[in-house]
C-alpha cells in the first residue's frame, strides 16, 4: 500500500440524504493509479486556472505524485462499474508537500512542466507565486491543520451528492489523524464553490490575493 495511506481500506459509503435512485460509491485512498483521471476532471471542473494551464501530462505527474507523499492523502469515489465519479485530495502542510515532492518526485514532474514553460513562458511567474503560496495563506500558529487542494466529481456524476460524500470521508480522515481544522482556498469571484463550503461548515477566515486575483480562505473546524 502507499504510504501514508496503508491505515485506511477501502469501504461502502452510500449518497446520504438523496433518493434512492442515486448510485453509491466505493470510496478508496486516493492512488496513484487515479492520476490521469484526477487530471482530467480537475482540467473539466477548473478551466483557466493555473494548475490547469500546466497540461495534462504535468497535471498527470502531480496527481501520481500526491498520494506517495507523506503529506498528501485524498479520497477517489467509484462508480459500481469502476469507473472513477470524483475524487478529493489535501495535504498536512502545502509547504511540506512541495518539498517532498520537489525533492523526491521532481523527474517526473520535470520534464512535463519544461515543455509547457517552453511553450509558455509566462507560466514561470505563476509558478513562482505558487511556490510561495504558503507564504502568503499562512494562518497564524494555532491547532494542526489539513487544507483541501482540490475535489472534482464528473459531470454527469454531479448534484446527486458524490461531492458531499468525498467531503464527508476526507473530514473523517483528518480527525483520525489528529487533524482540528481543514482549511480551503477559493477565488473570491467563486460563489457556488463558497456556497458548497458554507453548506458544509466552512467559515471565512482571511482574504489575501495570488495570480493577481483576490482569494478567500476558508475553514471548518473539526
Amino acid at each position: 500500500m502507499l504510504s501514508g495511506q496503508a491505515w485506511l481500506p477501502a469501504f461502502i459509503l452510500p449518497v446520504t440524504s438523496l433518493p434512492v435512485t442515486y448510485l453509491p460509491v466505493t470510496l478508496l485512498p486516493l492512488a496513484a493509479d487515479h492520476a490521469p483521471t484526477a487530471a482530467r476532471l480537475h482540467i473539466q471542473g477548473q478551466p483557466g486556472t493555473f494548475l490547469t494551464s500546466l497540461g495534462p501530462e504535468a497535471l498527470t505527474a502531480l496527481y501520481a505524485a500526491l498520494p506517495t507523499t507523506r503529506a498528501g492523502f485524498g479520497f477517489a469515489a467509484q462508480d459500481a462499474d469502476g469507473q472513477i465519479a470524483g475524487f478529493i485530495s489535501a495535504t498536512t502542510g502545502v509547504g511540506s508537500l512541495f518539498v517532498e515532492i520537489g525533492t523526491t518526485r521532481l523527474g517526473l514532474l520535470l520534464p512535463p512542466l519544461l515543455r509547457q514553460y517552453a511553450r509558455h513562458p509566462g507560466l514561470l511567474l505563476r509558478s513562482a507565486q505558487t511556490v510561495l503560496y504558503p507564504l502568503l495563506a499562512r494562518h497564524a500558529a494555532g491547532p494542526p491543520a489539513a487544507e483541501l487542494l482540490s475535489i472534482m466529481v464528473e459531470p454527469a456524476r454531479r448534484s446527486q451528492g458524490v461531492g458531499a460524500t468525498l467531503l464527508d470521508a476526507l473530514t473523517a480522515a483528518c480527525r483520525a489523524r489528529g487533524l482540528a481544522l481543514l482549511d480551503v482556498t477559493v477565488d473570491a469571484q467563486n460563489r457556488g464553490a463558497q456556497h458548497f463550503y458554507a453548506r458544509h461548515g466552512f467559515q471565512p477566515h482571511h482574504t489575501f490575493t495570488l495570480y493577481g486575483r483576490p482569494m478567500r480562505a476558508l475553514r471548518l473546524c473539526l
